[in-house]
């Protein structure tokens, strides 16, 4: 039974609270609270939508949000709203804070302040914000009442429709030094960490007809030991990837250097954190020390999505490179 999110202000009439369960990892819930791309995709309607949502995910960072010039919505006479404040608390993924101040309040140059909470629960991730600091906003705080409900039910629906259709999600972190992404797949963490350090696994999955094929991969699976992927281009240009183990955590983490022919001596790093989740197991992989690099940084950024749909299909319904539908490189 779905359950509807509920505004509940407290006796001062100070702040206004808002719960709701979400049938997805906390991990994928807190990405949807804290990355820019993804805000500006599902915060807000058709009577407030979006233009800006630009966030510095980070303590003492800066958010900025600013929805378009609508005639549906008024408030306090401001039909083009705009609001920004700081990150005060930054716990990922339980704890997100932020102050709040907003051009409709009566009072704009006064912060108030949004609270999220997430806990993880046996279907998913229990969501609580609470607005708080409005005693003399009476105007704003009659909106919130129906707002905040509107808007953890948005990304209650954003979070589970993004999540059941497992879609890969990478993204550039903020200070432009790491890939981030994630994909769940419908197997056991250990079935997954087999995929991503057993050679002849690797070999069958990584690649694809049209776009590349791998020809080696060699792995001497221990903290120190070393790897190297050799392969060919739809091109015939040759290429290989080696680096070392730096941490390996059996079925819950892998951690190894990264140096790609194709971008020179540039050592960067490759983590893969695996964590049991409702449906199977949270993939995260984080590609980091790309900062200074956007060569680097742009090539990376198509590569990774296609990797982790790669080992996804792989693991979940057996396709390898050569039963995957090729890519026309025309």
């Amino acid at each position: 039974m779905l359950i509807r999110a509920k505004a509940t202000s407290t006796p001062g009439l100070d702040a206004i609270g808002t719960e709701i369960e979400i049938a997805a990892p906390i991990e994928r819930v807190f990405q949807a609270l804290t990355d820019s791309a993804q805000l500006i995709r599902w915060w807000g309607d058709e009577a407030c939508k979006p233009s800006l949502w630009e966030v510095d995910a980070r303590l003492g960072g800066q958010w900025h949000f600013e929805a378009s010039d609508t005639t549906r919505k008024v408030i306090n006479g401001i039909s083009h709203f705009k609001v920004h404040g700081e990150i005060i608390e930054y716990d990922p993924p339980g704890v997100l804070a932020y102050t709040w101040l907003a051009n409709w309040h009566e009072h704009p140059d006064r912060p108030t302040l949004v609270r999220w909470e997430l806990k993880p629960t046996p279907t998913g991730t229990q969501v609580k914000v609470t607005h708080s600091g409005l005693t003399e906003e009476r105007v704003a705080r009659e909106d919130y009442t129906g707002g905040w409900p509107g808007v953890v039910e948005l990304l209650r629906a954003y979070c589970q429709r993004t999540w059941k259709a497992s879609e890969v999600a990478v993204a550039i972190s903020a200070d432009q030094d790491a890939l981030v992404g994630e994909v769940l797949i419908a197997a056991p963490a250990e079935r997954v960490f087999q995929a991503i350090t057993d050679p002849q696994q690797l070999l069958k999955w990584w690649g694809q007809e049209g776009l590349y094929r791998c020809a080696e991969w060699e792995v001497d699976l221990k903290p120190g030991g070393q790897w190297r992927s050799a392969g060919v281009n739809n091109s015939g240009v040759t290429f290989e990837v080696k680096g070392e183990y730096l941490e390996i955590d059996p079925p819950r983490l892998l951690v190894y250097t990264w140096v790609a022919s194709w971008v020179g001596d540039l050592k960067s790093t490759v983590r893969w954190e695996l964590t049991a989740a409702p449906g199977g197991t949270l993939v995260k992989m984080q590609h980091s020390g790309l900062a200074g690099k956007p060569e680097a940084l742009k090539s990376f950024s198509s590569g990774w999505p296609r990797v982790l749909a790669w080992v996804q299909s792989f693991v979940e319904k057996g396709e390898t490179v050569t039963t995957r539908h090729s890519i026309s490189m025309a």
